[in-house]
């Protein structure tokens, strides 16, 4: 059974400058564990439920439905550990297509463990630096996700303009001396327009907050030139984002119409109001350590956000003033 890291230990120093986070509120390295850990089967098996759930609850409303894991860079990039820290084979990712797979339902997970493993050796998908995925990552889930929703994909997406520049990363900047790394961000926003944002996409946009406040960013992009005229809504973490970089842009790309909500729960009287074609669910492998909420309302966690956003703002203030 994997054991906890130390106390304060969060990040892996794997071979040829792989980072890997290991700590954390979820304590990654438990998240390998049949029993015991953060994950183990027993709740896994709810995540499993959830799937099968909403997939269920969108047939019933005419919707196609899929939902997408993210994989933690140990699932993947596991064979770059300098030092035995978790088995890979042991993925959440991997437990939960088990569990799955003997239900029908479980078609609607998209499996990415299994084409990222088969291109791991090619090209990097995953900053060696990061928790996220490079654009050929990106690109990867995103040609999965299109196959498995007879989505036709974007053709031109290799034409996209980028820029490239040495950056401090989410695991090299916690290391001491930092690590920098030279990344290529893509643009893939081209057609699609954002016609809507609410505040919690405005606060997270906001340099002062450092990206704290995001659960509850609600964006719609419309683009009349998309491949695919359907309207699809995204509910994810920053794996889609909204930057122009994450999957939420390359979608946005390839649909008539796309809703982001970040959140790892549906909310479903957004659903029902919004009439989208398609609803898809991502959710990072590390946060599945938190069972899925069966009720969300973008709006309420909207006004909780705002509240949240004015406290810290009176809390600047008032550092400010006492010094």
């Amino acid at each position: 059974m994997t054991r906890p890291p130390p106390q304060g230990a969060m990040v892996h120093q794997g071979r040829d400058g792989w980072l890997f986070l290991t700590g954390g509120a979820n304590f990654v390295t438990t998240l390998y564990s049949r029993e015991g850990g953060n994950l183990p089967d027993v709740a896994l098996a709810r995540w499993r439920d959830a799937i099968i759930a909403r997939r269920a609850r969108c047939a019933a409303l005419g919707l196609r439905y899929a939902h997408l894991v993210a994989p933690e860079k140990l699932t993947i990039h596991g064979d770059r550990q300098s030092a035995p820290l978790v088995d890979p084979e042991l993925a959440p990712a991997l437990r939960l297509r088990e569990l799955l797979d003997a239900h029908p339902g479980g078609s609607a997970l998209v499996d990415l463990v299994a084409p990222m493993r088969r291109s791991r050796d090619a090209v990097d998908l995953y900053w060696r630096t990061d928790t996220h995925w490079t654009p050929a990552g990106c690109r990867l889930a995103y040609d999965a996700l299109c196959a498995a929703l007879d989505l036709a994909p974007v053709v031109d997406l290799d034409a996209r303009p980028f820029v490239e520049g040495a950056r401090l990363m989410d695991l090299g900047v916690k290391l001491d001396p930092p690590v920098w790394e030279t990344i290529r961000e893509m643009h893939w926003l081209r057609d699609a327009s954002r016609i809507y944002e609410n505040a919690v996409a405005r606060l997270l946009e906001t340099p002062r907050f450092g990206g704290e406040i995001h659960v509850g960013c609600h964006v719609r992009y419309q683009n009349p030139q998309a491949p695919n005229d359907c309207r699809l809504m995204l509910f994810g973490d920053s794996f889609c984002g909204v930057e122009p970089y994450r999957l939420t842009a390359l979608l946005a790309e390839s649909v008539r119409e796309l809703d982001f909500i970040w959140s790892a729960s549906v909310d479903w009287r957004l659903v029902r109001r919004v009439k989208p074609d398609i609803v898809v669910t991502e959710m990072a492998e590390r946060f599945m350590s938190t069972p899925p909420a069966a009720h969300f309302d973008v709006r309420v966690t909207a006004l909780r956000q705002r509240v949240l956003a004015r406290r810290r703002r009176f809390e600047t203030w008032l550092r400010g003033r006492r010094a």
